[in-house]
């Protein structure tokens, strides 16, 4: 009986330990809101994919993650509508197959400015 709990436990463990080391190796997308006004719907486009990233209140962020498969190549486009009836749209960077462990983070600041960056 102790070996079946052994073998369990190790499963279980094995499980966990795979389950966070994938947040380590996908990539990911953040986008931080910076400015005085709140971000009502968030999105970003990838060239075979679609992210949504809901509302994001003034002075937080929100990070999705996704496949490390992208059939195709090309931009991030955003899609930015402010709880202020102000749209922001746009593209940056470059997204292609397999790239580990990337990271790309949008920053919207005053005045509805965007910013991006790859860390």
């Amino acid at each position: 009986m102790k070996l079946l709990y052994k073998i369990v436990f190790s499963v279980v463990t094995l499980l966990v330990v795979i389950y966070y080391s994938s947040f380590y190796v996908l990539p990911s997308i953040s986008i931080v809101n910076s400015s005085g006004s709140g971000v009502a719907q968030a999105e970003i486009d990838l060239p075979s994919s679609h992210l949504d990233f809901g509302s994001i209140a003034s002075g937080s962020s929100n990070a999705l993650h996704y496949s490390l498969t992208q059939p195709l190549d090309g931009v991030y486009r955003y899609t930015i509508k402010f709880t202020d009836a102000v749209e922001t749209l746009g593209s940056c960077g470059y997204v292609t197959d397999n790239e580990f462990n990337k990271r790309v983070v949008i920053t919207i600041e005053n005045d509805h400015q965007v910013s991006c960056e790859q860390r």
